[in-house]
């Protein structure tokens, strides 16, 4: 009796969220260009001091994200009152994938954006919540990005992972934190 009461229990708690849907994001660009001052490129300058610095991490995925050229600093950039690609232009989040799905106003507004060849950065929300930070890359560049970042292509923004730091397209506790925001 005690078993069937505790595995209903759990059942019920249970809530189930299709992350390959979600429905209600937009997409925020940055009052100002939003670069990390911090970052291990500028602190390091020379050839030997970046070895000495890489050395430090043996890998580039655990340096901590905000030594990373491409970090953006939630609390210190302010984003623009209004979205750059609001809910009528986003289809849906597939967080599984990292992919979003553009509607065709969506489609014809990152066409016709002039990122700059080291990006323009911008802030994925879900109910006013920040879900994780990225940069529209040049699709002419020949520069990487070391973190979040997509080349707008069509209807589809598939959304990169560089390679500094932890990848914050991972952090699932974040996303669900978003989606119980409009609960």
């Amino acid at each position: 009796m005690l078993l069937m009461f505790l595995t209903s229990f759990c059942l019920v708690g249970q809530t189930d969220v299709d992350l390959s849907n979600i429905q209600g994001v937009e997409i925020f660009l940055f009052e100002t260009e939003c670069r990390n001052q911090n970052s291990y490129h500028k602190k390091y300058t020379t050839t030997s001091e970046q070895v000495a610095f890489m050395k430090k991490y043996k890998k580039i995925d655990s340096i901590p994200a905000g030594e990373c050229l491409s970090y953006l600093d939630f609390d210190n950039c302010k984003t623009e009152p209004s979205p750059f690609l609001n809910k009528g232009d986003i289809e849906r989040f597939n967080w599984e994938s990292s992919t979003i799905y553009l509607t065709e106003s969506g489609k014809e507004k990152t066409n016709a954006v002039n990122a700059p060849i080291n990006g323009l950065a911008f802030v994925i929300k879900l109910n006013g919540i920040n879900v994780y930070g990225g940069w529209l890359w040049n699709i002419e560049s020949s520069q990487g990005c070391d973190r979040v970042y997509v080349r707008p292509n069509g209807s589809l923004l598939a959304l990169k992972f560089g390679n500094c730091g932890l990848d914050p397209r991972k952090d699932k506790k974040r996303i669900l934190k978003a989606i119980k925001n409009k609960e």
